[in-house]
């Protein structure tokens, strides 16, 4: 017994000091970190070390509770990535991306999970809502790294998928919602949808967005009046991570969107000007270490789970399904809400490619089940979005290093250009 513990601690303890390296290796490699945390998971698996592998399907509450505290720590690092430099203008595409990609990606996922996949109406609305939300924990190399570099150079790709995948990993909640209360009233009729629209989808979201910005004002003017008036300063990281926790559950007691919350409670504390540059920078260090950390655990139980047979759950419409979305549906719905701008296509390509599944998608399945545990295909639902999130890993981590790169490098301000 004490062995397989000690077998543990060491397979998580290589994994993770592995981690220490890798987005510097990854970004000479150029490919994503999480193929080879994927890799390293394969590995682990493979020599039988004890991790309590799924098996091949996690428990849906303890899947439920890992994946949100994942989901939400990585959105406080969203929020704390936005910086002043960003224009009202600037956030028309996150926003165009969040009120018309996402809505024509849920219902080209419900109208083929109906009509290709032959699946039930609760089961078609929960496909399309759990993939919604684009991820934040998966899409480091396409999201702002530093909140600092904002002041080097405009990045408008980056900037437009970290605020996109900030806001629609909250509004995805209600359309979740919508397939449990359609489920739970078993037919469109005896759903009520005035219930859902102002109660669901209008108040909670109105609630997570002001709790969330009032919050982080809260937090930044108490750092900043302890300072000024007791001359007791703060300078601790951690204070990122009690930030995302408090604001999660005291927005969801309220009746509010904890997603929402957190998001806008760093985007808040971001925006708050007496609160030094160098501390901001601290707090988005060390969330983004404890983002880390628990990507590690996910991916390396994730290919466990895919080693195990999660992939055999589902059939060849399932996959084929896996491979439209990801590689038609969200690049062509992409393009649609871009289509006004005038810029060039491979920018606005670029943008649309990159709807990255992941932790929230996963997140939002295990929460149906617990609060509804009668839908049908659930072990199919499982298969399927494990194959959404193996491919994006697999096309994005292997695409986005070299893309955002090449842009990224276009956009910074030559020598003489940063003189003037």
């Amino acid at each position: 017994m004490m062995k397989e513990h000690y077998l543990i601690l060491a397979g998580l303890g290589f994994a993770t000091i592995i981690m220490a390296w890798l987005p510097s290796f990854s970004k000479k490699l150029r490919i994503s970190s999480p193929i080879v945390l994927l890799l390293i998971g394969f590995g682990l698996f493979a020599i039988g070390l004890p991790l309590g592998w799924p098996d091949p399907l996690w428990n849906d509450r303890d899947l439920m509770y890992f994946s949100e505290a994942l989901v939400i720590i990585s959105l406080m690092g969203a929020g704390l990535k936005m910086g002043q430099n960003y224009s009202f203008k600037a956030w028309r595409k996150p926003l165009l991306l969040v009120f018309v990609t996402m809505p024509i990606c849920m219902i080209s996922a419900y109208f083929l999970g109906q009509y290709f996949l032959l699946l039930s109406v609760p089961s078609s609305l929960l496909l399309a809502a759990v993939l919604a939300p684009t991820d934040p924990v998966l899409a480091a190399e396409v999201q702002l790294d530093d909140p600092m570099e904002e002041e080097e150079y405009h990045d408008d790709i980056r900037f437009t998928l970290t605020a996109e995948a900030g806001l629609n990993d909250g509004i995805a909640y209600p359309f979740t919602y919508l397939a449990v209360l359609v489920a739970q009233a078993g037919t469109w009729a005896a759903f009520s949808f005035s219930e859902w629209f102002w109660d669901k989808l209008i108040l909670k979201v109105i609630i997570g967005v002001i709790a969330g910005v009032f919050i982080g004002w809260l937090i930044g003017t108490l750092m900043d009046r302890l300072y000024k008036y007791a001359g007791v300063k703060t300078f601790v990281g951690f204070l990122a991570l009690s930030l995302t926790f408090m604001t999660y559950g005291a927005t969801e007691l309220i009746h509010g969107y904890g997603f929402l919350a957190v998001f806008f409670a760093g985007f808040s504390l971001r925006y708050y000007e007496k609160v030094g540059q160098d501390y901001k920078k601290k707090l988005h260090d060390f969330i983004t270490e404890m983002e880390h950390l628990f990507m590690v655990i996910y991916i390396l139980l994730f290919g466990g789970s895919i080693m195990n047979g999660m992939l055999t759950l589902t059939d060849w419409k399932g996959i084929a399904f896996a491979f439209i979305f990801v590689l038609l549906v969200r690049p062509l719905a992409g393009l649609i809400a871009l289509g006004g701008f005038k810029e060039s296509f491979k920018s606005k390509l670029a943008v649309s490619f990159f709807g990255i599944r992941g932790i929230g998608s996963i997140f939002y399945l295990s929460w149906a089940f617990v609060t509804f545990d009668y839908f049908d295909h659930k072990n199919e639902l499982y298969a399927i979005t494990a194959y959404i999130i193996l491919i994006s890993i697999v096309i994005h981590g292997f695409t986005a290093p070299s893309v955002v790169g090449h842009f990224k490098k276009k956009r910074q301000p030559k020598p003489e250009e940063k003189g003037n």
